[in-house]
């Protein structure tokens, strides 16, 4: 994967169209202090570099009838081809994404289903697609959280967690076994 090195300004436009991915090039502009003609050409950059990976809509499942959200673990058969089966899973309708993991399980689906049935036919659409066993989840209650690129860029503790924690390990007295 190619890295591209962003300045101030980039990060500003990303940071907003993480928060409103549909900010005109005007609204970007202007928290930028760019004209809304400087901000087109690095908007384009940014896509054609790949950090820019499309601008979608964020669809609430429940509103339009699949309200039952469940993470499915699965771990395919031993003959099982990885990639016949990622493209049967793409054909379930109630899966929103497929994710390949390390771990004990090959992938996890995160499905929206209409409900309890709907999901057993998930399950089952997995499993004739080449999944050995399935554990699968229901989610009381989700949150996303949309980072900006510059929360994305500090240390999990935030802005300068990793002295304060040095700080704290000097002033301590050393234990005594």
């Amino acid at each position: 994967m190619r890295s591209i090195v962003l300045d101030e300004i980039d990060r500003q436009i990303l940071s907003e169209l993480i928060r409103n991915g549909r900010a005109t090039y005007t609204q970007l502009g202007e928290l930028a202090g760019l004209s809304p003609h400087a901000v087109g050409p690095r908007v384009r950059r940014l896509v054609e570099a790949g950090v820019i990976t499309g601008f979608i809509a964020t669809v609430d499942f429940g509103a339009i009838g699949r309200g039952l959200e469940a993470l499915i673990d699965i771990r395919l058969t031993s003959t099982a081809d990885p990639d016949r089966f990622e493209q049967a899973v793409a054909l379930v309708p109630s899966v929103r994404e497929l994710t390949f993991l390390t771990g004990r399980f090959d992938y996890q689906v995160r499905a929206s289903c209409i409900d309890a049935d709907d999901l057993d036919h998930t399950v089952r659409a997995l499993r004739r697609g080449g999944a050995a066993v399935t554990e699968t989840r229901i989610v009381m209650r989700s949150r996303p959280f949309r980072r900006t690129v510059e929360e994305e860029a500090e240390p999990a503790g935030g802005a300068g967690a990793s002295a304060s924690a040095a700080a704290r390990r000097e002033s301590e007295p050393p234990r005594m076994p």
